[in-house]
């Protein structure tokens, strides 16, 4: 019954994903009425999903059904309260049906949920009073509404409790936390960086990446051990299903014979990819024991086996590859598809590569496996072949399909040995373990059948030869398949299902424990297995090595498991297999001579003996010369070029080798950003400007990109949803890494997408580095208006690289601008031409005080003095006293040294003339600053701000006058 329910749950899901990409679809098309429909029949599957009940407000207030529109986002509202969005859309639809008062308090409750949306904007439009400024995505303001006051308080609580205990981790990771939420990134930065300092594993690493700092990565797993063996794999199945199957039990196997062997024990270390191109990570001994002792001995328990695989990845520790000789993959070689990065990284470390093959079935037999898998295993294949020095297999068989198939890839030729595995997996003491589900069996007469319900495995012909036999008059007894549900079998199970599973005379079980499988064995008549092919054919030793006969199909590998001891059946005829049946239900007595022919003849391969004969191989495999082939690189960076980001009909482009932690595998698009950081590590050929060109998704309206050089400052730019941002960092030459951090939200969109992405990188664009200093006397224009781009190399941290023709905006609290002026020049007079935002009363705090911000917004001239160091840097920092970002925008710049006294006298006229702009010719400046000298009165005249500039005016038109 069980399992009825997993497949009707499948059948909803399915159907439920269906209406959604069709209402998606639809809404891309803006087919609002069709939309609506999808989403309709999406949400009579999953009633319970908020953010398509927004979806669905947003296709019926198109369509211009108001009404409805209003009762989907209530019922959006009522399910996600938290969510601004929905109470934001309430708003606009209340807006437009004319009900004022109850917009008004939707809007409300959006902003203080998300100040940086636009609620606060609709709040001043139906107030009659001026829009108030929008502040960018993640940027801080003034404590003041309920949210941020409770930040405050967990900020303070969080530094109670590091107080408390300075020496455990935890309280670390929870302030980062509390900082990153009150919006200070750089505290919650360090505070991250102090936990990994006092337990450097993957559970402290992965704070340093969520609040946006640069994760070591180098190792500190402090072992010195040469063979690394990769179980990622096994890792992720038994977190995910509680259970291991198939190449995961090998994989179980194997790692327990390591760990028995005292010298193959010394020389290992087992570790797992958590990201398609972070870092390895080691597991600790007694971790990965708990999960084999758990596999092996104990009942399935989902919640035990997944706490018993997060807390192992948790505690596990980067992996230093200084010592290490091996990188062997021991588990699904497809799972690296996509990552050729990290087999790069290994192969330039020194390490060699082997591999554990299993099959070709995706390849040799692609009707019985998802279209997905057999992508996944053949771009596996083909980018594997390029880093394998040597390959097992777990038979002969296999050992020629994959000679084969790299032959037909043209790839160099490695080493291929067979490694057959073992006839039984666990050899513990026998015992009476049976499953409860199946206690009515015990004792009693049925047929077994081990292996995933899939169509490769054939449980159909079974199905049909019962049926045959029933037919005939014959009474079969029941028949116990034992395994999870795998793919292309819908059919089967709804056949299983109108029949009543032929009346109860079929019985599916799963997640049961080796020990009860073992009595499931032991009491049955004889086992069946009549699979299409395999790699090998592990239930068939199993059966055989308990001395129970196996009736199998001598297909693919099968013969070598069953080593001439199994009954042959044919795979392709239920006739065929209800006959071999039927002659063994009949004549007992030939069923107990196959029997005693076990006992006599057949001896089983154990897993000690397989662990001998894997370890002998590997070692051979080291000692043979190593392969003289070049390793893909990434692409060296020379100005004038662009690398692109994005994957291609021929695979992957070489440029993914470049990506580190935290991103994807590149699709069309780009490579995304999976969470809120990552990193990519390049090799510069010169000095240089990189231009990254980032992708923003649809859903990514409150979020902006910041891109940093190592632990640098960030350089921040904001985001239009869908759309493209270009954003620029200096680097020396050689090799740099670049941080690329996300700021705003980062849970999982509601259009149907599952992972936390916003942003992608797409490409980068090589250019030569900027002018090395500003020419004295001619100004800097910042954004559109500019003749070239030099503009972006003087704004340091906190200034939005998209700029619009009035300047660049200020989008962090902190804007600094950085100069490099000629380093005689020592003393420096510079003047900022400003665009301030109307609606401040507050105070900018500048390097050289602080200025009163217009309240009615408007241009704004400041005339600063500094003193360049010794090589010609000098620093601008602008900041509110408040604490909130800076209301500006940075229009122009212009600068000349003390002793300048013509430079100088130019700044003079754009403080006299702030509306004659910076492109007026010199003539009509004169003119104009001579009749502005002469005019009666000051009423007319823009106030003259203090300081050395305005002294300088004012002796200038005593002069004059």
């Amino acid at each position: 019954m069980r399992l009825l329910g997993f497949f009707r749950r499948l059948r909803v899901r399915r159907a439920a994903m269906t209406a959604l990409h069709a209402g998606n679809g639809a809404r891309d098309a803006r087919d609002w009425q069709a939309a609506a429909a999808g989403y309709r029949r999406y949400l009579g599957l999953r009633p319970g999903d908020g953010g398509v009940w927004v979806q669905l407000g947003h296709a019926l207030k198109e369509s211009g059904d108001l009404p409805a529109a209003e009762s989907a986002y209530r019922r959006g509202v009522e399910l996600a309260p938290e969510n601004h969005d929905a109470h934001l859309q309430l708003g606009h639809a209340l807006k437009m049906q004319g009900r004022v008062a109850e917009a008004r308090a939707a809007y409300a409750r959006s902003d203080e949920l998300a100040p940086i949306n636009h609620a606060a904007e609709e709040l001043a439009a139906l107030a009659g009073a001026p829009m108030p400024p929008r502040r960018p995505a993640g940027a801080p303001r003034p404590l003041g509404t309920a949210r941020e006051r409770e930040n405050a308080a967990r900020v303070a609580e969080a530094r109670i409790d590091l107080a408390r205990s300075p020496g455990d981790p935890a309280p670390h990771r929870a302030l980062s936390a509390a900082l990153l939420r009150a919006g200070d990134r750089e505290g919650a930065i360090a505070a991250a960086r102090d936990a990994f300092a006092l337990a450097p594993d993957r559970r402290n690493w992965q704070a340093v990446r969520r609040a946006g700092g640069l994760p070591a990565e180098g190792g500190a797993d402090g072992s010195d051990a040469p063979h690394l063996y990769d179980i990622t794999d096994l890792l992720n199945l038994v977190r995910d299903t509680g259970r291991a199957t198939g190449i995961q039990r090998v994989q179980l196997g194997l790692a327990q014979g390591i760990l028995r062997d005292p010298e193959a024990s010394a020389a290992a270390r087992f570790v797992f990819l958590a990201e398609r191109f972070g870092p390895l990570w080691t597991l600790a001994r007694e971790d990965l024991e708990a999960i084999i002792a758990y596999c092996l001995d104990e009942p399935h328990d989902l919640d035990r086996a997944a706490a018993l695989a997060n807390g192992a990845m948790d505690r596990a520790r980067p992996t230093g590859l200084g010592a290490a000789r091996l990188f062997f993959i021991m588990g699904a070689f497809w799972f690296w598809a996509g990552a050729p990065a990290a087999l790069a990284r290994l192969r330039a470390a020194g390490l060699r590569i082997g591999v554990l093959v299993y099959d070709l079935i995706p390849v040799t037999h692609p009707e019985h496996t998802s279209e997905g898998t057999v992508a996944g295993f053949r771009q596996g294949l083909r980018e594997g072949a390029q880093f394998w020095d040597f390959a097992l297999t777990i038979s002969e068989y296999t050992a020629g399909e994959l000679r084969k198939r790299l032959a037909a890839l043209e790839a160099p030729a490695i080493p291929v040995r067979p490694m057959p595995l073992a006839h039984r997996f666990n050899e513990a003491e026998p015992g009476d373990a049976f499953p409860e589900a199946a206690a009515d069996l015990r004792g009693q007469d049925y047929i077994l059948c081990v292996g995933t319900i899939e169509s490769r495995k054939n449980h159909a012909a079974l199905f049909q030869a019962w049926q045959l036999l029933i037919r005939e008059g014959v009474e079969p007894p029941p028949l116990v398949l034992v395994g999870r549900p795998g793919w292309r079998v819908a059919d089967l199970m709804a056949q299983l299902e109108s029949t009543h599973y032929l009346d109860g005379r079929i019985r599916l079980l799963h997640g049961i424990s080796d020990p009860e499988l073992e009595g499931l064995y032991r009491g049955c008549l004889f086992t069946v297995f009549p699979s299409f092919t395999e790699g090998w054919g592990l239930p068939v030793g199993e059966s055989l090595a308990l001395g129970k006969l196996c009736l199998a199909a001598m297909e693919g590998a099968t013969p070598e498991a069953g080593g001439g001891f199994a009954e042959p059946i044919d795979a392709f005829s239920p006739r065929d297999i209800a006959a071999r049946i039927r002659h063994f239900l009949d004549d007992r007595p030939a069923l107990a001579a196959a029997e005693q022919r076990l006992r006599d003849g057949f001896r089983p391969r154990g897993w000690p003996e397989v662990t001998r004969h894997f370890l002998a191989e590997v070692a051979e495999g080291m000692a043979r010369p190593a392969l003289q082939r070049p390793a893909p690189m990434p692409p060296r960076l020379v100005a004038g070029e662009t690398v692109s980001f994005a994957a291609t009909s021929e695979g992957w482009p070489e440029s993914s080798l470049a990506l580190g932690a935290g991103f994807e595998p590149p699709e069309e698009i780009g490579s995304w950003l999976l969470g809120p950081s990552g990193t990519v590590h390049l090799d510069v050929a010169a000095p240089a400007r990189l231009w990254l060109r980032l992708a923003a998704a649809p859903w990514a309206e409150d979020n902006r990109a910041g891109v940093a050089l190592g632990d640098g400052p960030l350089r921040w730019t904001s985001l239009v949803p869908g759309g493209d941002a270009l954003t620029a960092i200096d680097v020396p030459a050689g090799s740099v890494t670049l941080r690329l951090v996300v700021d705003g939200p980062l849970d999982a969109p509601p259009q149907g997408e599952t992972r936390p992405i916003r942003v992608g990188l797409r490409a980068i664009t090589v250019a030569a580095p900027v002018e090395a200093a500003l020419t004295p006397g001619r100004p800097v224009v910042f954004g559109p208006g500019a003749p070239d781009l030099a503009w972006t190399g003087l704004l340091a941290e906190g200034w939005d690289l998209a700029a619009s023709p009035e300047g660049v905006e200020a989008l962090s609290p902190r804007a600094v601008i950085r100069l490099r002026v000629p380093p005689e020049e020592g003393e420096l007079r510079v003047l900022l031409h400003l665009a301030i935002r109307p609606g401040y009363h507050a105070k900018l705090r500048h390097t050289g005080g602080t200025q009163d911000l217009p309240e009615a917004g408007g241009p704004l001239l400041l005339p600063l003095s500094l003193a360049a160091d010794a090589e010609g840097t000098a620093e601008i920092v602008l900041e509110m006293e408040d604490g909130s970002v800076p209301p500006l925008r940075l229009s122009a710049l212009r600068w000349a040294a003390a002793g300048d006294t013509a430079g100088r006298l130019a700044m003079v006229e754009a403080l006299v003339l702030p509306e004659a702009g910076l492109a007026v010719p010199a003539a009509d400046r004169l003119l104009a600053i001579e009749a502005r000298l002469r005019a009666d009165g000051t009423a007319s005249a823009a106030p003259v701000p203090g300081g050395e500039a305005g002294r300088a005016a004012l002796r200038l038109a005593a002069r004059r006058g």
